[in-house]
């Protein structure tokens, strides 16, 4: 295996990036530093994107208590993770409860949606760069997210 290293490969001397840079590989860690956005806010609660090297982006959501998001699928796989609260979450045909530590894996073009019943906190990850993907409604679900948004 071409990244099996033994402990004598690390002088703890060195810090982790003295190594990586010993090794012919730059720590983008060392030269880059996140930011986050406020991307909208309404009744439902707040959408944040957080910039990540490599042009990759992290959704931080917070919902409120019976709001509704989602309802639309996208052209690259993405995991949400609930870090509190709970929600239901719709995924074409399946529902299910989402709660702290869950995690959902939604292939390309899944139609999905969050119905969410308590004060909840979350974090979208989408495998593809920022403006390399798309995202298409399912008005069935986009009716429900429309009118939580009217509550």
């Amino acid at each position: 295996m071409g990244n099996d290293f033994k402990p004598s490969d690390f002088d703890s001397a060195q810090s982790s990036d003295q190594w990586w840079a010993s090794q012919g590989a730059a720590s983008s860690a060392a030269s880059f530093t996140p930011s986050i956005k406020l991307e909208h806010a309404d009744s439902r609660g707040e959408i944040y994107s957080i910039e990540l090297p490599d042009g990759q982006e992290l959704m931080l959501i917070h919902s409120t208590p019976g709001s509704f998001r989602g309802g639309h699928s996208h052209s690259c796989d993405e995991v949400v993770m609930m870090l509190s609260g709970r929600m239901r979450y719709y995924k074409e045909h399946d529902c299910f409860s989402m709660v702290e530590g869950a995690v959902s894996h939604n292939e390309a073009d899944l139609n999905h949606m969050g119905e969410f019943l308590e004060d909840s906190w979350l974090v979208e990850y989408k495998f593809a760069k920022k403006g390399q993907w798309t995202q298409t409604n399912f008005e069935p679900m986009r009716e429900k997210v429309h009118a939580s948004n009217r509550i």
